[in-house]
């Protein structure tokens, strides 16, 4: 980092980079269909004479040749390659950088700290400040952690007018909960929290909700659907807010019909929900045995009974998987009708109990990040050869995603949804469709 830099902080540049495809190329697209929070609450932290401004690399160009006092670049997952990228041109070019996200958390600090001036890790809202004064006076410090998380009644309305509003969906992000209570052993986001769960006030939600710019809103919760009581309050505060909205959670919420009503008098159309398996062995496996197979297609429908559609997030490889995992897979979303299905094969993300232990077992074959993208093997799975578990992936998404199996899981089902819901879940099978086409796990990007 240049010294005659240390005491500017004018303009800063925060970028979330793409992915990138098998050729090692960015993953480039027309629309952000759904931009995250993570640069608007930075930029809601910065002081007020700081000019920030955002970079979605995925539908912007980042604008290496302007004058930028300080480059801060997130990501998750296997954009974490990509960052370390961004990072090392802008070096190169004189300007001081810091990297943060779930990624470079769960890595450790040495691993960005080759790529850049500074790290965050953990929850950025408790550092963030600290490390732009400490920049305006002097020089950054290395390494950046939050000692406690931030409080959520703290977190400010995120910069959604600084969103690039040309390249936008209609949809907008907007967090109620922070993180997931639950212990599977594959999920990075029990890592980054430490299994912690944290509720935001109600009245800070509806605040945020009428600030983002949008009637359709996406709560990007891990599990918005944990404490029953706080649920019930919140929905009730959005029914006069006359919003549409999806989130993720668990299939617990089948348990309760009179919370499936409110949320659909709330505005709920779409819930995406981890069942990750339907081998109950397999879920064993890794932590998640509270799901029971024997009752997804009456639990889905029960969901569906109530006006509300299902995406699910599915996993093949587990260990409890045979080879007969794609064609069971294949036919329960098929006979459910699942609207918008995503499987990933299983991966062992860096610091999750997963990777610890199959790292320990001599079982990770590569440690190549950029293919830690759920569409590839990058260990030895104990039940099926890794050769077959990568064909018959993109054979069962080839399967699922032609015409006619889109249109029999969208069309035919028996979900409530409006002509702009049911226009949505089409072209999001679409998108993934083309996505699948080039190999491209679909929603990476």
């Amino acid at each position: 980092m240049r010294n005659s830099r240390h005491a500017q902080l004018r303009r800063v540049l925060l970028v979330a980079p793409t992915a990138l495809d098998d050729a090692g190329q960015p993953i480039l697209q027309n629309r952000l269909y759904l931009p995250g929070l993570t640069l608007p609450i930075l930029a809601a932290l910065a002081p007020e004479d700081v000019e920030v401004s955002f970079c979605f690399e995925s539908v912007q160009r980042i604008p290496y040749n302007e004058d930028w006092d300080l480059v801060g670049i997130t990501g998750m997952g296997s954009g974490i390659v990509r960052a370390w990228e961004i990072a090392d041109r802008f070096r190169a070019l004189g300007v001081p950088v810091v990297i943060g996200g779930v990624a470079a958390t769960l890595l450790g600090a040495e691993a960005s700290l080759e790529h850049a001036d500074a790290v965050v890790l953990g929850e950025a809202e408790a550092t963030w400040p600290r490390l732009l004064e400490d920049l305006r006076n002097g020089g950054m410090r290395r390494v950046y952690e939050a000692t406690a998380a931030p409080r959520p009644e703290d977190l400010p309305v995120p910069r959604y007018d600084l969103l690039p509003r040309w390249k936008l969906g209609p949809w907008r992000a907007v967090q109620a909960t922070r993180g997931c209570p639950f212990a599977c052993d594959f999920c990075s986001v029990t890592s980054f929290f430490s299994q912690r769960y944290q509720k935001r006030p109600v009245a800070h939600v509806i605040r945020d909700i009428r600030a983002c710019g949008s009637r359709f809103v996406a709560f990007i919760d891990d599990n918005i659907g944990v404490d029953w009581e706080w649920c019930a309050e919140l929905w009730e505060a959005l029914v006069p807010e006359r919003i549409t909205w999806m989130s993720q959670c668990t299939l617990h919420i089948a348990e309760r019909p009179d919370l499936l009503d409110l949320a659909y008098r709330s505005g709920c159309r779409l819930l995406s929900i981890g069942i990750e398996s339907v081998n109950r062995n397999s879920l064993e496996s890794h932590g998640k045995h509270w799901n029971h197979p024997d009752r997804y297609g009456e639990m889905v429908q029960t969901i569906r009974d109530h006006g509300i559609e299902v995406s699910t997030e599915m996993m093949v490889g587990l260990e409890g998987d045979g080879q007969g995992v794609f064609q069971d897979t294949f036919d329960f979303l098929m006979d459910n009708q699942i609207a918008v299905p995503r499987i990933h094969i299983l991966t062992p993300v860096p610091g999750t109990p997963l990777h610890t232990r199959l790292s320990g077992d001599g079982r990770i074959v590569n440690d190549e990040l950029d293919r830690y993208t759920g569409g590839s093997v990058v260990f030895t799975p104990s039940g099926i050869d890794p050769v077959l578990l990568l064909r018959e992936y993109w054979s069962l998404y080839e399967r699922l995603f032609t015409l006619k199996g889109i249109w029999h899981r969208t069309w035919r089902n028996q979900a409530a949804l409006g002509p702009f819901m049911r226009a949505f879940v089409v072209g999001v099978n679409l998108h993934y469709r083309r996505h699948i086409k080039r190999r491209i796990t679909p929603g990476i990007v």
